[in-house]
């Protein structure tokens, strides 16, 4: 089921890796320049991202990629030193996955801890429409409310497929190590964070183990 799961979902967009439009990214500042492209809400669509070596975003001053449509193919690398503190939300790696976008084979380690009281915030996406899979998330995310190690808010549609995620996830409200509300589906998926570890009393807890599927909602995991 999970193979034809991913066969399904893949197949739009590998016709348009076929079609060309394949970005290769390679560096920290090729990253930047992506997600100042991506400010358009159909600009990506339809475009395949490729990482083609390991990313640093050490001193890179980074903001979140505003909104994605398109393919990101990690090709098993790790972008590290994401470091998120501004007031950007919904905001991750990427702020929001559209519906048919996919992101695939991607680890990254850093910090989502952005000032105030920001919502919605994922190690990797903020708001997922579409497909997560494959990915690795390591580091700290900390925000007032859905706050996910994967993803804020998992919306209907949304699939997050075999991802995991390490580190500690702090919050008020919605807050989950895989992804802080979730309205769509996980499968395979597993947490190894610590939830709520240092500023809220109430709730407190460490989660560990893997789901195998879960669809509907839930208020953090």
């Amino acid at each position: 089921m999970l193979a034809l799961l991913l066969a399904a979902g893949c197949l739009p967009q590998a016709a348009a890796k076929a079609d060309g439009g394949v970005i290769s990214i390679g560096s920290g500042a090729e990253l930047l320049e992506l997600a100042q492209s991506c400010s358009l809400d159909a600009w990506s669509q339809g475009k395949w991202v490729e990482l083609t070596a390991d990313i640093s975003l050490e001193g890179v001053d980074f903001s979140p990629i505003p909104i994605f449509g398109g393919v990101f193919d990690g090709n098993g690398h790790t972008i590290s030193g994401l470091s998120l503190e501004g007031n950007d939300c919904p905001a991750g790696l990427v702020g929001i996955l559209q519906a048919g976008g996919e992101i695939q084979n991607l680890h990254v380690t850093g910090r989502v801890t952005p000032s105030g009281d920001a919502d919605t915030l994922g190690g990797l996406v903020g708001i997922n429409h579409g497909t997560i899979a494959g990915c690795t998330v390591q580091g700290t995310v900390r925000g007032s409310s859905r706050v996910g190690g994967l993803a804020g808010v998992n919306e209907a549609g949304g699939q997050i497929v075999n991802c995991s995620f390490a580190g500690t996830v702090t919050g008020e409200h919605y807050v989950g190590g895989v992804v802080g509300e979730n309205y769509g589906a996980l499968i395979q998926c597993g947490n190894d964070g610590a939830v709520n570890t240092t500023e809220i009393d109430a709730g407190t807890a460490a989660i560990d183990g893997a789901v195998e599927l879960v669809t509907g909602r839930y208020h953090g995991l």
